[in-house]
């Protein structure tokens, strides 16, 4: 992650003390994209929400989930538009005593389609782990985390099949035009390959897609332990939940959001900790522009250079969010008795019940 040196100016976010001042944050934040901009960076990232399951999942089996094509967001993925050399008779349904047959189109949609996608997990990746947007999505809202793979982690046992085959990592291509002409794939026996139907299918998104940067690795679920291959020869859609071992060693790093709770940093953080994986926090600064120029870009602080940690897993949601402008003009004033502070005689019980609070939490 970002190696960032700090200065001996304090910022304290509700007992969250990191030594930067707003001329160091923007730097920082600068430094911090232009390396993810960098085609020299080859770590992939995934979103995680703070789901129990997902988190036991992954923090105490160490399993992490491939999902079917059917349970990603888009519904417009793997649903192309089907064109025809012939369209006059691609689009034609049949009559037959009442019954009535589907169009070649729809007949292929479904063969070509459901049948070759549902026996498929696809691990979803990026190369943006400072997205605001994909924090809010994929992550519920900030809550959740990111997992830095390391640039080769499909080489890992776990990450290959049964017999060894390793599934490479492969860059999604947005396209204005999300089709796929049948006639055109086939070969002079109206044969169309799984490989090219694969290529068309499982690598292809519309354009509006393209601020996620996706890179993919798909592998059969017939890998993972709990996948029974189903009997049935007609095509279903599959809705299971399908999780695969994975190796420890394939993590770089761990990203904390911004919103996670206090009990979730602690897991985390723990589970780290035994293994030796560094981890980050995610700071939100409101009045700083993100690098598609929208407001509110996100800092990924090592929690390693934090002067306190305790503070950090200790800290609400709330304390990591803030504006250059109030980090630029904060300073600490030592005082004797709460009664001091400019808003006690207003607020008195909750100010004393505020600072006994604080002065709990701060207690090992």
């Amino acid at each position: 992650m970002v190696s960032l040196e700090f200065r001996e100016l304090y910022i304290l976010l509700e007992g969250v003390i990191i030594h930067m001042n707003t001329e160091e944050f923007r730097k920082a934040i600068a430094k911090q994209q232009e390396k993810w901009n960098s085609k020299e960076f080859d770590s992939f990232f995934k979103y995680f929400s703070d789901n129990p399951d997902v988190i036991e999942g992954i923090f105490k089996n160490q399993k992490i989930r491939f999902t079917q094509p059917r349970a990603l967001n888009d519904p417009l993925e793997f649903s192309p538009t089907f064109l025809f050399n012939d369209p006059d008779t691609a689009y034609q349904s049949y009559d037959l005593d009442g019954i009535r047959l589907p169009t070649i189109e729809l007949f292929y949609r479904v063969q070509i389609i459901e049948s070759q996608i549902n026996h498929y997990g696809i691990l979803s990746l990026t190369k943006i782990p400072d997205s605001f947007d994909m924090w809010s999505q994929y992550s519920n809202g900030h809550r959740g985390f990111i997992i830095e793979f390391k640039k080769d982690f499909w080489k890992y046992p776990s990450m290959k099949s049964t017999e060894g085959e390793k599934y490479r990592v492969r860059k999604v291509e947005y396209v204005e035009n999300y089709s796929i002409n049948l006639d055109e794939l086939a070969d002079g026996s109206s044969h169309i390959s799984k490989a090219s139907i694969h290529d068309e299918l499982f690598y292809k998104k519309t354009s509006r897609w393209e601020h996620e940067n996706e890179y993919r690795m798909v592998r059969p679920l017939i890998d993972s332990p709990d996948y029974v291959v189903p009997t049935t020869r007609y095509v279903f859609t599959d809705v299971g939940v399908y999780l695969f071992p994975f190796d420890i060693e394939c993590i770089s790093s761990i990203v904390l959001g911004a919103n996670m709770s206090v009990e979730n940093k602690k897991t985390i953080s723990q589970f780290c900790e035994n293994h030796s994986i560094p981890y980050s926090q995610v700071f939100l600064l409101r009045d700083y522009k993100d690098r598609l120029n929208k407001p509110t870009a996100l800092l990924i602080l090592p929690a390693a250079n934090f002067r306190d940690k305790h503070s950090i897993l200790n800290a609400k949601p709330q304390s990591f969010c803030s504006d250059t402008i109030k980090l630029g003009h904060q300073t600490t004033l030592q005082i004797k008795d709460i009664k001091e502070v400019p808003y006690h005689e207003a607020y008195l019980d909750i100010a004393d019940e505020l600072y006994e609070s604080l002065l709990r939490d701060s207690r090992p």
